[in-house]
């Protein structure tokens, strides 16, 4: 990789508020691409950094969301720890925040009192619900998220009546892509205008996105089932059409997970010809795929629980590879399910520099996914080390003109700190 250039945003000084998941994370995106990223942290230190502790002050969220950072204990609450950040701010092309609504202009750090007196910066903002609407002002996270937009509906799995949602923080994650894909458009616009501006998002919002797919089917496929549920009692011709309509989602019905003999899951089908495709290889003759003349009945469900059934016999007649490799030369989309560590030490991630090690100066080695983008040109590689509490105070004093004097007589107020006490 020696021979790519600079990173794709080496230049560029990012001020980051950031906690937890989704702010850090947009952070670390631009951090990736060389950006100068700095994080601001309480005097007490990141709350991340006692996170599944690792050693003392190296907790394992930690070491995930300040890599490539810089890092500065600053005290927000402090006369001269607030004018400070608001130095950086000015000195800064974007800053970076999911804190509360409403705590940057309390900190008179928001767009429009930055913004008056530079005209280029960008103020970039993850909330939770959103700041406007009944829960605008609410306090939550990326569970609370999903579960108000929907998402926890669409992937929880049911222990009896209870819901468990998944443990992968899809909406704090998605967030982050979602701010840093508007700083980036932002900084593109900030080339023509010259003028920065204000981007937000919400962890709500993100969940709202990634059902996208789902939610753009329901006027087009629901709410056909209820016009044509007086066009089908009239006898008109449109049922035909609904059938047509509901028989793109057959491939849905049949798809998902089925075990092997070995013990293994193999999850299979997507799309209406590989569903056929996929009954042609295990020797299933189904009307649904075979007959073309073929109507789907109002409440198919025992037709495709039947259907799913005979795949099931099937399939524990196969190892998981066998079968896989069987649905893949066929043309039928295919996938052995795999745990995280799996996945991570795959000869596959490997082969396509999707994981990436490296060794912490603290921790010793550690293994993570690659930087999620590649270019051809400019570099964007994930960065590996994360700042040790303090580790970078001075140098962020020192580029704002305070001498070693002044810097010892911030850390005796309280202003800043140098060391975790």
């Amino acid at each position: 990789m020696d021979e790519l250039g600079d990173g794709i945003f080496s230049g560029l000084r990012v001020l980051e508020f950031g906690l937890f998941v989704a702010g850090p994370y947009a952070g670390e995106l631009l951090a990736h691409g060389g950006a100068d990223v700095i994080k601001i942290e309480p005097v007490t230190g990141d709350a991340t950094r006692w996170n599944s502790t690792i050693v003392p002050g190296e907790g394992r969220h930690y070491i995930i969301k300040a890599r490539g950072k810089r890092g500065a204990p600053i005290n927000l609450r402090h006369p001269d720890g607030l004018a400070i950040v608001h130095d950086l701010a000015l000195n800064s092309d974007v800053i970076i925040s999911n804190m509360r609504p409403g705590a940057l202009k309390r900190l008179s750090l928001d767009y429009e009192s930055l913004s008056a007196r530079n005209e280029r910066i960008i103020v970039a903002e993850i909330s939770a619900m959103g700041e406007d609407g009944p829960y605008g002002m609410h306090l939550g996270a990326d569970f609370q998220a999903a579960a108000a937009s929907g998402l926890a509906m669409s992937t929880a799995n049911f222990d009896g009546d209870e819901p468990r949602i998944l443990d992968a923080y899809l909406c704090d994650f998605h967030a982050g892509t979602l701010l840093s894909f508007g700083i980036a458009g932002a900084l593109y616009r900030r080339e023509f205008t010259g003028k920065g501006q204000h981007v937000r998002t919400s962890l709500y919002q993100a969940g709202l996105s990634l059902q996208t797919a789902t939610a753009n089917l329901f006027d087009a496929v629901d709410g056909w089932k209820r016009e044509f549920a007086d066009w089908m009692e009239q006898e008109r011709p449109h049922p035909r059409l609904a059938s047509q309509s509901r028989r793109d989602q057959t491939a849905l019905i049949v798809g998902g997970f089925y075990e092997t003999r070995d013990g293994h899951w193999i999850t299979l089908g997507a799309g209406q010809l590989a569903f056929k495709r996929l009954l042609d290889v295990i020797g299933i003759e189904d009307p649904s795929a075979h007959d073309p003349d073929w109507e789907m009945p109002d409440d198919p469900r025992d037709h495709f629980t039947s259907l799913r059934q005979r795949i099931r016999e099937i399939a524990l007649r196969y190892d998981g590879e066998e079968l896989r490799e069987r649905m893949q030369a066929a043309g039928v989309p295919c996938a052995l399910l795999s745990s995280l560590e799996e996945a991570l030490l795959s000869e596959h991630a490997r082969a396509n520099d999707y994981v990436h090690s490296f060794d912490h100066p603290a921790v010793g080695p550690v293994l993570m996914p690659q930087a999620p983008v590649k270019f051809s040109r400019d570099r964007y590689r994930a960065a590996e080390q994360t700042p040790a509490f303090g580790e970078h105070l001075r140098d962020v004093m020192g580029e704002l003109g305070y001498d070693d004097a002044a810097i010892e007589k911030l850390i005796e107020s309280g202003a800043i700190a140098e060391e975790l006490t």
